[in-house]
């Protein structure tokens, strides 16, 4: 009797032997995930409705604005194939994307928290240097806004331990945050 030692390599049960599986991969064929937040707590699957319940074997994942048009993309890299782009296409409201750009902590913003208060919703996303195996996401931290035209807050604890707090602060596109850098009102990115 054969068994698998679940790292890719088959054990023969009567020698003890590993024994090579080749090519082929143990995992794949299990549908992807695509989960909404429902706003309450919990989350639905939806990539079927999507169409992005995937069967191939996934390896990679990245989550980033892939053509600048405020809609998040999915990046998915498989075992053995060219990655797949599957592009955000609705149009589900305003957003914001914010980018961190260290002075006293590092340049990058790494461990960063970013948080935006907008229509009596918070959001708090915090900048990492990776998101999973074999990917990472983009550093710009995107937002929700919703119907809200506007964030009324948005919060930045940097891993210094400075803060940064901007009010008002319009929709519908990116604005850029520098560690330090006092932001008169009114003028305001």
């Amino acid at each position: 009797m054969d068994m698998f030692d679940g790292v890719g390599r088959r054990r023969d049960q009567s020698t003890g032997q590993l024994v090579s599986i080749g090519e082929f991969s143990l995992n794949g064929f299990e549908r992807d995930l695509l989960f909404r937040n429902n706003g309450d707590g919990s989350f639905s699957d939806v990539a079927y409705v999507n169409r992005s319940d995937r069967i191939e074997d996934g390896r990679g994942v990245s989550i980033f604005d892939y053509d600048a048009d405020g809609r998040l993309d999915v990046l998915v890299r498989n075992y053995r194939q060219p990655a797949q782009l599957l592009r955000g296409v609705r149009d589900r409201g305003h957003w914001l994307r914010v980018k961190l750009v260290g002075t006293r902590s590092n340049r990058d913003a790494i461990g960063a928290r970013v948080s935006v208060s907008s229509g009596g919703m918070r959001q708090t996303r915090e900048v990492n240097a990776g998101s999973g195996f074999l990917s990472t996401s983009s550093r710009i931290q995107h937002f929700g806004l919703g119907s809200a035209a506007r964030a009324d807050t948005v919060d930045v604890r940097w891993p210094s331990g400075a803060r940064t707090r901007l009010t008002d602060v319009a929709g519908n596109r990116v604005i850029t945050i520098e560690e330090g850098a006092s932001v008169p009102p009114g003028e305001q990115p």
